[in-house]
């Protein structure tokens, strides 16, 4: 166990940046400040069924789950930078969270983001696709109806560009997948048939989860419907055990899916990051671009597999 008064610095493998993990900080009063986000009232709500008004017209509506276009995107499908930004309302009740989906209503989401997905993709212009989920003020959720977002952009990010090369490397140097050569160690928090959620030994963020497909596939778009299945089962049961463990708090969401136009399904594996909102980004952050993690991730695990859900 690392002591209190010592920092253990690790390298993130996948993005480069250290972590110094100092467990005594999380003693520092508000590093685990609850959101403290305002619920909009139903009446006010533009993602409430009797408001759909206040929302453009929608691409998709089942009922429970509806797609439109962000009334503010940050890309046009007009412009020569080509781009589409949606919003998935992921449930027609008001204060309904995604760790109180029933199974069925899981397996629909999932199966919803992978056609949105597919077609987004399949747009010629279209170079990679973003799915990803704000949950919370402190994650940058600007209304407190529960929701998805997702980007199609005309460009690959710098970061899915930078993960391409670092996991080729490794397949190179390997010849195999970085992520089927994983070893967890005691720090996986939750198993299924298809799935596992887990934390990284290298992990930026207190009690961060990551959750990779047993199989390698390296994209949603390649889900069975049993993994769309166990998918989403295994995602909102580490979220409840998240949330269990601390009431509040703010996370984000990322799948990171490889683009469609690189020849990449040997090495780039599908996964997702839950990342918890706990304390701020500061000074030391943004001047060195280290992270500093106060919780050691086998603690973390080991915390978030005995929380009851």
């Amino acid at each position: 166990m690392l002591d209190k008064n010592k920092t253990m610095v690790k390298r993130c493998f996948l993005t480069g940046e250290y972590v110094f993990f100092a467990i005594d900080r999380a003693k520092r009063p508000h590093s685990f400040k609850r959101d403290t986000v305002k619920t909009t009232p139903k009446e006010y709500c533009p993602f409430c069924p009797q408001n759909s008004y206040m929302t453009p017209e929608p691409v998709y509506d089942d009922g429970l789950i509806k797609i439109v276009p962000n009334k503010y995107p940050f890309v046009h499908t007009n412009e020569d930078t080509y781009g589409v930004h949606d919003v998935v309302i992921d449930t027609n009740i008001h204060d309904e969270k995604l760790i109180d989906f029933t199974d069925e209503h899981i397996f629909k989401l999932m199966v919803v983001l992978k056609n949105r997905f597919i077609q987004l993709e399949g747009d010629k212009k279209s170079k990679y696709v973003q799915i990803f989920k704000n949950q919370g003020m402190e994650a940058g959720a600007s209304q407190s109806h529960s929701h998805w977002q997702i980007a199609s952009l005309p460009v690959v990010p710098l970061k899915m560009e930078h993960l391409l090369q670092v996991l080729k490397g490794y397949y190179d140097e390997h010849n195999e997948c970085y992520f089927c050569n994983l070893d967890f160690g005691t720090r996986i928090v939750e198993e299924n048939e298809s799935f596992r959620s887990y934390i990284p030994a290298d992990g930026k963020f207190p009690y961060g989860m990551d959750i990779l497909p047993k199989r390698h596939v390296s994209s949603i778009k390649e889900f069975t419907d049993k993994e769309l299945m166990d998918y989403g089962i295994i995602l909102r049961n580490s979220l409840k055990r998240l949330v269990a463990l601390r009431p509040g708090i703010a996370y984000n969401l990322c799948l990171y899916s490889a683009p469609r136009d690189e020849k990449c399904h040997d090495y780039f594996h599908f996964y997702t990051q839950i990342i918890p909102r706990i304390g701020h980004m500061a000074g030391f952050e943004f001047s060195t671009g280290c992270y500093i993690n106060s919780v050691l991730p086998e603690v973390g695990a080991e915390e978030l597999r005995n929380t009851e859900i």
